[in-house]
């Protein structure tokens, strides 16, 4: 079986396919969330184009605190932030499988995040998230007083 790589993983708002085309367009990308206070709950997307698999590949999209490092191995304190998997049909190695996963989620806490893309149990890409604490008041994180 072929290894599977990874040439695009995008992390964005939404992804639109146009039905005709069959073409892909993202929406709204970005590499940190922000929120008032944590837990904060989110959704988002996560492009994807991968190329060199041959028959079924399952793949795997995990976001995981940046403390825990990169690893499979799970247990009571890497528990992923979310985890979802979906097998895909590869036909040919030369094939480029395209495709989104959308997830609505609870982010723990503020802090640096990954977002990993895992084939069977190699890891084909990270991307760092950052989760940040934003303030109630963004004028005042642009230096703007009112001075009324």
């Amino acid at each position: 079986m072929s290894e599977p790589y990874c040439l695009a993983m995008v992390l964005c708002d939404n992804v639109h396919r146009d039905a005709a085309t069959g073409k892909h367009t993202i929406l709204g990308t970005f590499s940190t969330l922000g929120a008032g206070k944590y837990p904060a709950k989110v959704s988002f997307c996560v492009y994807f184009a991968i190329t060199d698999g041959l028959g079924p590949t399952k793949l795997r999209i995990r976001l995981v605190d940046a403390a825990c490092g990169i690893t499979d191995e799970v247990d009571g304190e890497t528990e992923p932030v979310f985890e979802v998997s979906h097998e895909f049909p590869f036909e040919s190695p030369l094939v480029v499988l395209e495709g989104m996963f959308q997830f609505k989620t609870e982010i723990p806490k503020a802090g640096l995040y990954h977002c990993e893309m895992w084939a069977g149990g190699e890891l084909l890409m990270s991307r760092r998230v950052l989760a940040a604490q934003v303030s109630d008041h963004p004028e005042e994180d642009k230096g703007v007083v009112d001075h009324e």
